[in-house]
C-alpha cells in the first residue's frame, strides 16, 4: 500500500475482564512509517456506538508499538501498547502487517493502564475500478 492510500477492515478485541468489542477501521500509511485511521465500535446488531480516530507506530526491530484512540465529540481518549503475532520479518514496516491481514486474520495483544487483552483484525480487499 502506498503512503496516502486507505485500507479498510474489521476488528475485534477481548479484555482480560471478559468484555468483547468489535467494529470497523480504516488505515492510512505515512512516509514516516506510522499509520493513522478511523474506527467504529458496533453493538451486536451492527449499530455504531462510538467512532473516532487512531494512530499507531511500531518499534523498528519488533512487532510491538504504541497506539492512541480518540472518541469523536469527547475530550481525552485511550492509549496503550500492542504486540502482534506475524511471520513477517521484525524490520518490516507496519503497513506490511496490515496488508498481511488480507490473507489471514492477524492477532495480537493490547495493554492500556491496568487493562489488557487480545485483538484481531481482518483487512478487506480494495474494490477494483
Amino acid at each position: 500500500m502506498a503512503a496516502g492510500a486507505e485500507t479498510r477492515g474489521s476488528w475485534s478485541a477481548a479484555s482480560s475482564a471478559g468484555q468483547n468489542f468489535g467494529g470497523g477501521w480504516t488505515a492510512e500509511a505515512h512516509q514516516s512509517g506510522g499509520v493513522t485511521g478511523s474506527w467504529t465500535l458496533l453493538d451486536a446488531s451492527g449499530k455504531i456506538l462510538l467512532r473516532g480516530g487512531w494512530s499507531a507506530s511500531k518499534s523498528p526491530q519488533a512487532w510491538n508499538g504504541a497506539w492512541r484512540a480518540t472518541v469523536t465529540g469527547r475530550d481525552g481518549g485511550y492509549s496503550g501498547t500492542w504486540t502482534a503475532q506475524t511471520p513477517l520479518p521484525p524490520k518490516s514496516p507496519m503497513i506490511d502487517m496490515i496488508e498481511s491481514a488480507l490473507r489471514a486474520v492477524l492477532t495480537g495483544t493490547w495493554k492500556s493502564n491496568a487493562h489488557s487483552g487480545s485483538w484481531s483484525i481482518r483487512t478487506f480487499p480494495r474494490p477494483s475500478n
